[in-house]
């Protein structure tokens, strides 16, 4: 009778054991997980920012071309580091749905952007005697001041949010 005691409690002894070391060993891993989900989040969100914040300086640099004049001005406005970012298949689960739908919006306008100045500047190299060609270039030149506006209108409510996203 005492030996089924004793067998009995080192199988219990030794199933509590394993059950235990495998919680543990759950927990150090999930831990792990975290850390560095928040090591590429910081990661990915900076040179996010940095992207951005070239974006918006342009964006301030060719502003006044575009209110002054009907043509505007060349420029180019990056996203590769957008790209980069998407490129994982996980960003919302890095950085947060909240934050990540945030950044797509300001890379939509921007992208808008870029679209309207290449027809834009597609539009420079035709023919100006297209038919409506002052309304197909006057329009180009409105959507581009209108999303110009959005896109240096919300970027620093948006730094803001990237930027204590990174505070630790």
């Amino acid at each position: 009778m005492e030996l089924v005691q004793n067998v009995l409690s080192e199988m219990i002894a030794g199933l509590v054991g394993i059950f235990v070391g495998t919680l543990a060993a759950l927990a150090v891993e999930r831990f792990k997980e975290r850390r560095q989900n928040r090591r590429r989040a910081r990661t990915v969100l900076r040179a996010l920012a940095q992207e951005l914040e070239e974006d918006h300086r342009t964006l301030q640099s060719v502003r006044p071309a575009y209110s002054q004049t009907a043509f505007g001005k060349s420029f180019y406005l990056g996203t590769i580091a957008w790209e980069m970012a998407l490129a994982g298949g996980d960003l919302p689960a890095i950085i947060g749905v909240e934050l990540a739908d945030a950044i797509a919006a300001q890379y939509a306008l921007l992208v808008r952007i870029r679209y309207y100045v290449d027809l834009l500047t597609r539009l420079w190299f035709a023919p100006a005697d297209i038919p409506g060609y002052d309304d197909i270039r006057g329009g180009f030149h409105r959507s581009i001041l209108e999303a110009l506006a959005q896109a240096l209108g919300s970027y620093p409510q948006l730094q803001g949010t990237i930027e204590r996203a990174l505070r630790p």
